[in-house]
């Protein structure tokens, strides 16, 4: 009987060692690749906002006879007794493209300030710390009339980079001593996507 036992026993330990060598060719040594994608869609999104929304010229009267020029850039000439103004409104990009800029105002110059020949102009300029804002020319490189029709105010683009995406709009009022009241006027400003 120690024979049989000895031959079951061996039997015993090589179907043991057989099992343990399939299971281990089976998932031992076995190896699978496979990828995967991460995809985003990151949108045009173009935006403008007035930083800088009022721009009050205050009051004050305009010597009998004579035309007030007001300038928020230059300061107020002569013939006007109220105070000066060195403020300007300010134009951002708050988008992330570049943009065609457009102003206009919602009234004629006689319709804002009424008396005989009144004259108002704008002038966009760049932030002196953002120069390259607006690029290209413009209708209102220097102070030229602003009225109810859209006119260029950024030729090339109106920048979105932080670094430079902030314009200056000045005004320049010309006021006949006809003129009397409270005025006001909406400027509108139209942002279209380069």
């Amino acid at each position: 009987m120690k024979t049989e036992q000895a031959v079951s026993y061996v039997a015993i330990a090589v179907i043991a060692v057989s099992l343990f060598f399939i299971g281990a060719e089976l998932t031992g040594f076995a190896t699978y690749n496979d990828t995967a994608e991460v995809n985003v869609t990151i949108d045009a999104s173009a935006g403008i906002s007035f930083s800088t929304a009022i721009l009050d010229f205050g009051s004050g009267a305009v010597t009998p006879g004579h035309s007030a020029v007001l300038d928020s850039n230059a300061g107020t000439g002569t013939y006007w007794s109220g105070s000066n103004t060195s403020s300007q409104l300010v134009l951002e990009n708050i988008g992330n493209v570049n943009l065609t800029l457009q102003l206009k105002t919602n009234n004629t110059a006689t319709q804002f300030i009424g008396g005989t020949n009144p004259l108002v102009q704008a002038k966009v300029t760049n932030k002196s710390e953002e120069p390259g804002a607006c690029t290209g020319t413009n209708a209102f490189d220097d102070y030229a009339e602003i009225n109810t029709t859209l006119q260029t105010a950024c030729g090339g683009a109106f920048a979105y980079e932080t670094a430079y995406d902030q314009i200056d709009i000045n005004f320049k009022l010309t006021i006949p001593s006809n003129a009397l009241g409270t005025r006001t006027t909406l400027i509108t400003a139209v942002g279209t996507d380069a």
